[in-house]
């Protein structure tokens, strides 16, 4: 079951690694928003800020050296617990985006989603304080 685990926590940080500095250098394709047309208009909206078609948004730096920071502290095993709670509300809002706005691409938002989930119910001593 270890082997489980670490598989779980190195996994979940390379996906959150990868993904994340793909919000910094767009290494990977977009998803394919063909038929959502409102997905596509607010991920161009979060994505660029600027009148320009090529001015940076902050938004989706900020979620990027987020995920990439959560994503190193889970490969590295250090302040885990700390790094699950962060990624809670990227991952909400990663589901929802997919949910309400272009469902056929969930499947990496439910992976995040769940894995979090997980990695908190089995490290759940550390959080009894939060909620004592």
């Amino acid at each position: 079951m270890k082997i489980f685990h670490t598989i779980l926590y190195v996994g979940l940080g390379l996906m959150l690694l990868t993904f994340g500095l793909n919000k910094f250098f767009w290494f990977m394709p977009d998803f394919d928003f063909t038929g959502y047309p409102e997905a596509e208009y607010l991920f161009n909206s979060l994505r660029f800020s600027n009148h320009e078609p090529s001015g940076k948004g902050y938004l989706m730096n900020m979620v990027g050296g987020t995920e990439v920071f959560i994503g190193l502290l889970l490969i590295l095993r250090k302040w885990v617990p700390l790094a699950l709670v962060i990624l809670v509300p990227i991952s909400i809002n990663i589901v929802a985006f997919h949910l309400f706005v272009n469902l056929p691409n969930i499947g990496p938002a439910l992976l995040v989603a769940v894995v979090n989930g997980y990695l908190i119910y089995k490290n759940w001593n550390s959080y009894k304080g939060m909620f004592a």
